[in-house]
């Protein structure tokens, strides 16, 4: 494939694309499943309570980037659900699962493969930012303790910006701080909805970070399954 020359500034989603969030996440939960004895409350496994905890989080999400619900309500909700999923009614285990799990998961560092490879390719050639729905407080520390933060020029967070992918508002917001043009620009993401329609409605060339191959019927500027091949597009 010939290599795009067009481009000036590339966009990267954070969770899911550069930051495993799955990985981090799963760390987190075992160490709260070892610490609170989950186990001997009914919880068949940590890998278990993992694969929970994914399913509720991510619907919990969806809801949140659609303005169905807060932040507060996926803090609030989010170990309610899992730990009722299990027949556990515990609020106040809730309240000490969440403040410890938002305290503990930012500060987990696995990243993608071929990630700081990609990104040192990368630094040399263009103008790299991030663009995430997710929230300052949190967002920043997790490129910190990554060492993912010395790449980026520019930081958005649908936090900081006052509005989320897939809106037309944050796609001009980060293209505005970052001084440059869309048709320059493209964005990297996992999310069909939130990175890469959001990105193709606001006129923005977009490459779909799908590393587990699913089977999908977007039409999409170009797609990748594993970071390292973006040293072949770009």
């Amino acid at each position: 494939m010939d290599k795009l020359k067009k481009y000036k500034h590339i966009f990267f989603d954070l969770d899911h694309t550069l930051w495993d969030y799955e990985k981090n996440s799963a760390e987190v939960l075992n160490e709260l499943v070892v610490k609170h004895q989950l186990i001997e409350m009914g919880i068949p496994s940590a890998e278990a309570f993992s694969r929970t905890f994914e399913k509720i989080n991510v619907g919990l999400w969806s809801d949140f980037n659609k303005n169905k619900i807060s932040r507060k309500a996926i803090r609030e909700q989010r170990f309610l659900k899992i730990l009722a999923s299990y027949q556990i009614e515990n609020p106040d285990l809730c309240n000490r699962l969440s403040d410890e799990y938002l305290m503990q998961c930012p500060t987990k560092s696995h990243v993608f493969p071929f990630t700081f490879e990609v990104l040192d390719y990368l630094k040399e050639k263009y103008h790299l930012h991030i663009l995430t729905n997710g929230f300052d407080d949190v967002q920043y520390i997790k490129l910190e303790k990554s060492k993912l933060a010395p790449y980026f020029k520019t930081v958005v967070t649908s936090d900081g910006a006052g509005y989320k992918k897939p809106m037309a508002s944050i796609f001009k917001f980060a293209i505005d701080k970052a001084e440059a043009r869309k048709e320059e620009s493209v964005m990297i993401g996992d999310n069909l909805q939130t990175d890469i329609m959001g990105a193709r409605n606001f006129g923005m060339d977009h490459i779909y970070f799908n590393p587990g191959k699913l089977s999908h019927s977007a039409s999409v500027t170009h797609e990748i399954n594993c970071l390292s091949d973006l040293q072949k597009i770009l």
